[in-house]
């Protein structure tokens, strides 16, 4: 009882500790935005110049880092306990560099050929691709082994990244497209994105509930999940079209954006120690809250240019990569 109420607590806590970040980080940019017309604006009162920029400009790049935070290290959290893989991620093993090719895909045909295809259709059937792909080349006995999954994911991340840079270079020419889809922005985050992306991360958020028990009884081995009634591959398969159909929405808004879905669900895990019935919850707000400080630093430190938000998602996650790399046996996987 008393661990329910001190994780209560703790939840409520984290929300408006949250909330209040997200309004100061929100007020920072090229325009000063005071916390008083941040507020006005959230209360519906929209009169000043400074009010109008951040209700179309500011705040739906805010809310975009958001949801796309949550749902990335959303479907890292699934990936890692449907896999027992603590390096499975979508940027990890291929399944963003899929959608991306999908959705430069869909661009260069109906420019090139005017052939209209859309866009979050074929990110994500491409994303589905490059998943099974990936999972079929380190599937080894039944297993997928870490060393694997890694090498087989590369490789695959490398071969639509290759066809994506000939894609924008001889179909499209239009070579500085290349960096918005391999280093993710969200410099163009406009409301529709949100309208489109929100309803898919929820969604996401409801069937990872309702399969975490089944999830966490994998994770601790597949014979086990057998014995007790559940089908290993069909979970594998839900979790795999749930995370590519959320992913291909997100790289067709915002680019690839990396290692958010590899970070947080250890710094949850191995950091917070928190009761595992708000752990989904709490992976879906650390998630949101890292990549809107990613995107503050991208849009304020080199003003008035931008840097690229996988780069630094990139700079956090590379290291935090390599320590996963020398301890294979962190949160309990092999």
């Amino acid at each position: 009882m008393k661990k329910s109420i001190n994780s209560a607590l703790f939840f409520i806590i984290l929300i408006l500790s949250f909330f209040l970040l997200i309004i100061f980080l929100s007020t920072i940019g090229s325009v000063k935005i005071t916390f008083t017309e941040a507020f006005n604006v959230l209360l519906g009162k929209i009169q000043t110049t400074n009010e109008k920029l951040y209700f179309n400009l500011r705040l739906p790049r805010v809310l975009l880092a958001l949801i796309i935070g949550a749902g990335l290290a959303l479907s890292g959290e699934g990936l890692q306990l449907t896999l027992k893989n603590p390096l499975a991620d979508p940027y990890i093993i291929g399944i963003s560099a899929g959608a991306s090719f999908g959705a430069v895909l869909s661009l260069v045909m109906k420019q090139a050929s005017k052939i209209s295809i859309n866009m979050e259709l074929s990110a994500f059937v491409f994303s589905l691709i490059s998943t099974f792909l990936v999972y079929f080349i380190a599937k080894r006995g039944g297993k997928t082994s870490v060393t694997s999954l890694i090498l087989s994911g590369v490789i695959i991340s490398f071969l639509f990244n290759a066809m994506v840079t000939l894609l924008v270079t001889f179909a499209w020419k239009n070579i500085l497209t290349i960096h918005f889809w391999a280093l993710g922005s969200l410099a163009s985050a406009k409301w529709s994105d949100i309208f489109k992306i929100l309803p898919a991360v929820i969604g996401e958020f409801i069937i990872f509930a309702v399969l975490k028990r089944k999830m966490l009884i994998l994770s601790s081995g597949e014979e086990h999940a057998t014995s007790l009634g559940i089908n290993p591959e069909r979970l594998k398969v839900i979790i795999f079209f749930t995370v590519s159909f959320v992913c291909s929405l997100m790289v067709s808004s915002a680019g690839i954006i990396g290692f958010v879905g590899l970070i947080i669900p250890h710094t949850v895990r191995l950091v917070v120690r928190i009761d595992k019935k708000i752990e989904l919850p709490i992976v879906a707000i650390t998630g949101g809250t890292f990549l809107i400080i990613c995107d503050t630093i991208a849009r304020t430190a080199a003003r008035p240019a931008e840097i690229p938000l996988g780069a630094i998602t990139a700079l956090v996650g590379a290291p935090f990569f390599i320590i996963l790399l020398k301890r294979r046996d962190v949160s309990g996987y092999e």
